[in-house]
């Protein structure tokens, strides 16, 4: 189950952006439920959906062939102190390349914040769509940050600044 949250979201994320919308500066968005704050390059759509029997809370923006997005979901509390965080990440990760045949070109693991949240930066690729994706796990919560689309803009400074931009709040 775990494992698939990455890609299910994915895939919403990316069916998603065929909608559309303006592109507008970077606006910094507060999510209260989410308790969240990122600086996105305009002003997000938001949907939930269900995958994998939990509930997936999205935010969006669509920007240059691509886009952005902020991606969390609760895990059952006794799952998430059952399996070591590491564990959560190689399940994201493996998700990524089962289910979208997607090809990892770089992985890492580092510790988000202050409070040195387990997390991982994977860059990957699948014939024309550039992801660049942070799995962040904050007790039972995990956070996914997606940046899609061509190499320049996954790469990118607006890329960069979009994930530097965000933020837990309690």
């Amino acid at each position: 189950m775990r494992s698939t949250f990455t890609a299910a979201a994915f895939v919403l994320f990316a069916a998603s952006l065929a909608m559309g919308q303006d592109e507008k500066k970077a606006d910094k968005y507060a999510s209260k439920e989410g308790k969240y704050t990122v600086s996105f390059p305009g002003k997000p759509m938001l949907s939930s959906n269900k995958a994998g029997g939990a509930d997936l809370h999205i935010a969006m923006v669509e920007k240059g062939g691509g886009g952005f997005g902020v991606i969390y979901s609760d895990l059952p509390a006794d799952a998430a102190k059952a399996v070591k965080p590491k564990a959560l990440l190689d399940g994201g990760q493996k998700g990524l390349i089962d289910n979208f045949k997607a090809k990892i070109t770089s992985s890492k693991d580092f510790e988000f914040g202050k409070q040195k949240y387990p997390a991982r930066e994977l860059v990957a690729e699948k014939d024309p769509i550039n992801l660049r994706i942070q799995i962040i796990l904050v007790d039972n919560r995990l956070y996914q940050l997606l940046v899609v689309g061509p190499k320049d803009l996954v790469t990118g400074k607006d890329a960069d600044a979009f994930l530097k931009s965000f933020e837990i709040s309690k």
